[in-house]
């Protein structure tokens, strides 16, 4: 009914032979401006530091505390995404400014890593809804389409194999282990046009089930998702695109670890089930196999930890909520890949430069504080 009223004003005030120019420009042109937070990029992101493990009463300062992940890591991903063909560099022709590549990427690292809401990103970053909107969908597929291929996969090389086995040997002596497959829930609100029933798990909570594949490292070579949670494990590897390529790829040298929701076969091994009569070597085995099996607990609980969206996804559809659990996965491979290099840089850094470096960032926020318009 408003918007009857309003387009039936705007008919009448066009057609007026009394309204002049300005009056117009006023009714077609005048903006609302929403308050929002003015160069938090400039004035507060650029100001954080990688200094937590030395300085540790200044976390709320700490780079990776806010968005997840290393600083280098977060350039890296800037970098890359501003000479993809998802982000176009246009010239200003006046109106609002375009929004940087960095702003896009630290827009969507924000919301992925927080319990957050688009509305409170906005606010943050100074876009609107509707420009934020329009960002996750360029960086969903930038990380989905781009980067996901080139990070998440299986090693190819005969020497990577087997450094991935010598890795997995380490941990309780388990030889010629390629990988450990297993699933997880991720919580959700029930998507748009379809079942509750089908969805909801034995927690009877709506959930999407993730399948994935890891090595030592937490480094995940597949993911598998938007399957609904009903589907039990040995089917979504049934259905999963590397189901069929296990066999054929690595068998008979290498197999993979799964529980017991897996067949056992030459290329998939799984424990001995208990009935109370288990042997010594069979105890030893499961021991063995559930030390060197936990490696894909222990991502699915950094990945969880690390972007805490995946705790509970609002999304409306399956086709949103599977490319952002790609994208998550995929912005995980990257972190643990560059973690090594990152950590070699940290420890590298003098003391005297990080005192400097404290001071100048404790002066630059008290600054900002002072001189923000929203204090």
């Amino acid at each position: 009914m408003e918007g009857i009223i309003a387009n039936e004003f705007l008919n009448e005030f066009m057609d007026s032979s009394s309204s002049s120019d300005e009056e117009m420009e006023a009714v077609l042109v005048d903006r609302c401006a929403h308050p929002k937070v003015k160069g938090f990029i400039e004035r507060v992101v650029h100001f954080y530091t990688d200094l937590e493990k030395a300085y540790p009463l200044i976390i709320f300062l700490y780079f990776k505390n806010n968005f997840r992940i290393s600083r280098g890591s977060a350039e890296y991903l800037v970098e890359t995404y501003s000479s993809s063909r998802f982000y176009t560099d246009r010239s200003y022709q006046g109106g609002r400014p375009q929004s940087t590549a960095e702003a896009h990427m630290l827009s969507f690292l924000c919301f992925s890593a927080n319990k957050t809401t688009f509305r409170e990103v906005a606010n943050r970053f100074d876009v609107s809804l509707s420009n934020l909107h329009s960002t996750f969908n360029k960086v969903f597929s930038f990380l989905v389409e781009d980067v996901a291929p080139e990070t998440i996969k299986f090693p190819m090389e005969e020497e990577e194999k087997e450094a991935i086995a010598r890795e997995f040997e380490k941990i309780v002596g388990f030889p010629n282990v390629l990988g450990c497959i297993d699933g997880t829930y991720i919580t959700a609100r029930k998507p748009k046009g379809k079942i509750r029933s089908t969805y909801t798990n034995r927690h009877d909570s709506v959930s999407i089930t993730l399948q994935g594949i890891c090595d030592a490292n937490l480094h995940f070579f597949d993911v598998y998702t938007g399957i609904p949670n009903k589907i039990h494990d040995s089917r979504v590897l049934k259905l999963s695109f590397i189901g069929s390529e296990l066999q054929n790829a690595w068998a008979p040298k290498y197999h993979f670890l799964g529980d017991f929701a897996y067949p056992l076969r030459g290329y998939l091994l799984t424990p001995f089930r208990d009935y109370g009569n288990m042997s010594e070597t069979e105890k030893k085995y499961n021991l063995k196999f559930w030390q060197t099996h936990v490696k894909i607990e222990n991502t699915f609980g950094v990945l969880k930890s690390r972007f805490r969206q995946l705790m509970r996804l609002d999304f409306h559809n399956v086709e949103t909520i599977v490319k952002f659990i790609i994208a998550c996965c995929t912005l995980h491979n990257i972190c643990i890949a560059r973690n090594y290099s990152w950590k070699t840089k940290f420890f590298k850094a003098s003391v005297s430069t990080n005192l400097r470096l404290i001071s100048g960032v404790t002066v630059a926020i008290k600054s900002w504080w002072t001189n923000n318009e929203f204090k």
